[in-house]
This record gives structure tokens, sequence and C-alpha cells, in this order.
């Protein structure tokens, strides 16, 4: 079952996705690129896009792949190819094992006109630099991968880093990055359409710094139970943060919502 559900304030993009999924068929790249689009104009925007099981875990046995499906990852590939920049800490990089975003035909018109390069940059979040620079993240990518750090990142992690061709960013006055100096750091270097891909302390602290956008959602219908973190985790919020739904997309139990920051 593929449907659009009901939400207020419809674009026509996500509409038509709707329709295709009530004709019986899967949806398009470009149909989801279009209901996925990134606000028009040239103002900074970072949306995340996570998934999570109806008990709230973020991930099991430390990956998010065994909550996910075959559309949640049409749907990562889809806001992977609309975004100037990924995001994502450190951690998520060695669990995950990340690899160079790679340049996708389905997208390369819709980049061209956009005036982005041909695939995104990925941009790793560390205050240790403790990774391993052999990794093809660092040694094949398209474009040089990004190392947003601290002004105190141990010098020789540094070096290493610089040596293995990624390119360091100064985010921050100790160890850590600042989220909103992080943000502000890519977007001096034309990378406005920014995505996170987590982890769950990484996106906790860009919603505690109150730069977060968007979150785009993929509900899991799966239970895990356990003690698995939730898609957020790190400092509180004095007040909540709302959001207001833009989106919901279903199917097979699955349900991908996207919410905007009010």
């Amino acid at each position: 079952m593929r449907r659009l559900l009901p939400v207020t304030d419809m674009t026509a993009h996500e509409t038509a996705a709707g329709e295709a999924t009530a004709a019986g068929r899967e949806w398009s790249l470009d149909e989801l690129a279009d209901a996925y689009a990134y606000p028009e104009g040239d103002a900074v925007w970072l949306r995340a896009n996570m998934v999570s099981s109806l008990d709230g875990a973020g991930q099991h046995d430390g990956r998010s792949q065994p909550l996910s499906s075959e559309t949640d990852m049409r749907i990562f590939g889809t806001l992977r190819g609309l975004a100037d920049v990924i995001v994502v800490g450190a951690e998520t990089v060695r669990l995950e094992g990340y690899r160079p975003a790679r340049a996708r035909e389905a997208f390369a018109a819709r980049r061209a006109a956009a005036g982005q390069g041909p695939a995104p940059v990925i941009a790793v979040v560390t205050a240790s630099l403790d990774l391993d620079f052999s990794l093809p993240l660092f040694t094949e990518p398209l474009v040089p991968t990004l190392i947003l750090t601290g002004a105190a990142a141990p010098a020789d992690r540094v070096r290493a880093a610089r040596e293995a061709g990624a390119e360091v960013v100064v985010a921050g006055d100790g160890a850590g990055v600042d989220p909103a100096r992080a943000v502000a750091a890519l977007a001096e270097r034309g990378l406005r359409r920014q995505l996170t891909e987590g982890g769950p302390r990484l996106l906790g602290q860009f919603v505690a710094a109150g730069v977060l956008d968007e979150l785009c959602l993929a509900i899991s219908p799966t239970m895990t139970a356990g003690g698995a973190q939730r898609i957020a985790g790190g400092p509180s919020v004095a007040v909540p943060t709302r959001f207001a739904v833009a989106s919901v997309l279903e199917q097979d139990g699955f349900l991908f919502t996207r919410y905007r920051r009010i």
C-alpha cells in the first residue's frame, strides 16, 4: 500500500507523489525529489533524516539499517541527491561504515540546474579526529571530505586528516564543534542545502542549538524494546522546540514524515 496521508497545506509536488501511489506504482525519483525539494531562495536550510521504531528506538544493535526498508532507502538517496553537504558524526561514520557520496545520473540534471556539483560533500563532525583516514571516505571521494572540529583538536590528527586529503574546518573554540558555527562555516563555503544523518548525539546538539529547520522522520512499524538510543540525545532544551507537520507518505506500514520548525 502506498499513499499520501491527508495533511493540510500540501504542495502540488507532494500531492503528485500521493497520486502516484494511488495509481499503484512506485514513487519515481523525480516525484520524490519534487516532494522533498529544499525551500526556494538562498537561505541556509538544515534538515535531518532519521528512522525510528514505534517504541522510539533510533537504532538496533548500534545501526539504523534493521529499522529501514527499500522505500526508506530510496528517500535516503533522494535526500542525499538534493543536498549540498551531508553532515554526520564521527561515531556514525565508524558504526555505519560511511563511504563517499556518489554521483547519480537520476539527479545530475537537477543538480546542474541548481549549480551543485555531481555529488554532495560529506562533512564529519569530530572533536578527537579518531578516524581511519585510509578508508574510501577520505581516499576516494569525488569532492574532498570535510572535517568539522574545534580549535583545540589534536594537532597530529589534524595533520593526518590533511595529509589524507580531507579539508579541516575549525568550527569551535575548544576541542568540540559549536553546532551554529558548523552550519555557518558550511554556508560560507556555498553549502547551504544541508542534510544531517546523525547520529543521535549530533542531532541532539543541532536541536539544542536551535539550528535544525526540518526533520524527515521514517517511522518503522517495528518494536525493539531494550535500551536503544532515541533519534536525538545529548543536552536538553529549556523549552521543547515545536515543529509543524509538512507531509506524510505511507508505504507498507512505514510512515515517511516531514516536520518543519515553527
